[in-house]
């Protein structure tokens, strides 16, 4: 059944051919576009060269800063004053006046309130001739592992 299936495909590959010629004609070293020899010109691999150079600038941008346009602001701002109310500030019947602040060196203690002095602690210093040994290290024997066994030629 295989051998019908392989060769009724190299039939059909031998049958078949091209449907467009229009674009490629074979040649003895297969097939290729077509060239006009008449409008021929060769691709120019060289460094290009260029006339009037100038170098990049690498410094900062100078940016004018914009104008201020004619048109109509962004945000409009309107304020309505009414000029029939007396021009005298507000005031608010119990509540604190404003007094000058006064720097004062130190504060007066109230009566019955303790003002301890702040104690400084030194921490004791040991100071050690040796360091203390490290304990004895234990190592493990080491665990060798069986070579892999291989499986026999049936069951690869």
């Amino acid at each position: 059944m295989k051998f019908l299936v392989v060769a009724f495909a190299t039939l059909a590959l031998a049958v078949a051919s091209p449907t467009q010629r229009a674009l490629v004609q074979p040649a003895p070293g297969g097939p290729a576009p077509i060239i006009d020899l008449d409008n021929f010109e060769p691709i120019a691999i060289g460094p290009a060269v260029i006339d009037n150079f100038e170098p990049i600038a690498i410094g900062p941008a100078i940016v004018k800063p914009p104008t201020p346009s004619a048109s109509s602001p962004l945000v409009q701002i309107i304020l309505n004053v009414n000029s029939n109310v007396a021009g005298s500030p507000v005031v608010i019947e119990g509540a604190p006046v404003p007094t000058p602040v006064q720097v004062v060196e130190e504060a007066d203690t109230p009566e019955g309130v303790i003002v301890a002095e702040p104690v400084i602690v030194p921490e004791p210093v040991l100071v050690v001739d040796q360091p203390a040994a490290p304990e004895a290290i234990n190592v493990a024997e080491p665990i060798f592992v069986p070579p892999v066994v291989s499986l026999p030629d049936t069951l690869n």
